[in-house]
């Protein structure tokens, strides 16, 4: 029988990283329904322009010469470990897992990383985690939106002869009542300068208040400089940014400063594989939730997608909400989003974890 061998594969062994991307895909998409991996295109830029403060690592299991299963550790400055672990089905319940997981932990044992986090879809995953000294931390649904279902119906809405809007509501979920009190600007790519402050702090807000149930938070937050970063990464790696951002008007109320941003949405579209879009943060400040600005933001950035070439080929657009976000469940749900499945994040200290 020939041996497992497990070897760590570089960023610049192009076929190497293309047949671990091929498993990790096949892998986490198993018995699922529609499920979404990173572009291969993407992910090699990924590997070959790597971030500063941002190590990838790519494992690959082989018998023989047969690629059977394969890991991803990413290593954050000040965040936990993120570590993504598959064995293809044909050879699963066999040990490899387990021996994949020791060299992620030896690997997790060189590091300064404290806390290690994974992500799985199945129970069986759950319990190989639960297993190695995990705990469950959140859970979150993946939502999917017909995409070209959704934007057939809105632009039949929104090009049709002007006609009083009809209340908001089911019915017509993409219909959204103008608001004197708030506007909503949209862009596609950059951030404008003149709002690229206002977007840095609305990402830090979010970073402290997503819900992430009982897993540790990342210690480190966007300002302008990281946005503009991020922003030139994304159009490296194939993505379309498509973003809008809420702001009130805060000159009734005496304050000295102009319009306050107190909301953002956005999608982004891959030129390389856009049959996901993919629905990223929404965020509306608690001070002026209930206003239905989240709805406005949704629906005002899904409208930009007529705008977005790639969008043409996407089929869904795809959005994860935290199981307990009653609120976001409630308004994708308006929206038409459907569930596909659900994500379960587990954490664990790296030494109680290294040493199961």
């Amino acid at each position: 029988m020939a041996e497992l061998r497990i070897t760590r594969v570089t960023s610049d062994d192009v076929r190497g990283l293309k047949q671990w991307h091929a498993v990790m895909r096949e892998g986490y998409g198993a018995d699922r329904t529609t499920p979404w991996w990173l572009s291969e295109a993407a992910m090699l830029t990924q590997f070959a322009l790597p971030r500063r403060d941002k190590t990838d690592i790519a494992l690959i299991a082989r018998l023989g010469e047969e690629p059977i299963a394969a890991a991803e550790v990413t290593l954050i400055a000040d965040s936990p470990a993120d570590v993504e672990l598959t064995v293809l089905p044909p050879h699963r319940r066999r040990g490899h897992g387990t021996a994949l997981a020791e060299a992620v932990e030896q690997i997790l044992r060189d590091s300064p990383a404290e806390v290690v986090q994974t992500e799985t879809y199945t129970p069986a995953g759950i319990a190989f985690a639960e297993a190695r000294g995990m705990h469950v931390g959140n859970r979150e649904q993946r939502l999917l939106l017909d995409l070209p279902a959704y934007l057939d119906a809105d632009a039949n809405r929104y090009k049709r002869p002007r006609t009083p809007a009809p209340p908001v509501g089911p019915a017509d979920p993409t219909t959204v009542r103008p608001d004197p009190d708030w506007t909503i600007t949209s862009w596609i790519g950059m951030c404008p300068e003149d709002l690229v402050e206002a977007w840095a702090r609305l990402r830090t807000q979010m970073d402290e208040d997503v819900p992430l149930g009982d897993l540790t938070r990342p210690d480190h937050h966007a300002d302008v400089a990281a946005i503009r970063t991020h922003e030139e990464r994304m159009d490296e790696q194939g993505w379309v940014l498509v973003s809008s951002l809420a702001q009130i008007d805060t000159a009734e109320s005496g304050a000295e400063s102009g319009p306050l941003a107190v909301g953002y949405t956005e999608i982004m579209v891959s030129r390389h594989d856009p049959t996901f879009a993919i629905q990223e943060d929404t965020l509306v400040d608690r001070a002026h939730r209930g206003q239905g600005i989240g709805r406005a933001l949704k629906v005002a950035n899904m409208r930009q997608l007529h705008d977005v070439p790639e969008a043409g080929g996407s089929r869904w657009l795809q959005t994860y909400t935290a199981v307990d976000n009653t609120a976001m469940l409630a308004l994708n749900d308006d929206l038409g989003f459907v569930v596909a499945d659900t994500m379960t994040a587990l954490e664990g200290p790296v030494l109680d974890y290294t040493d199961q």
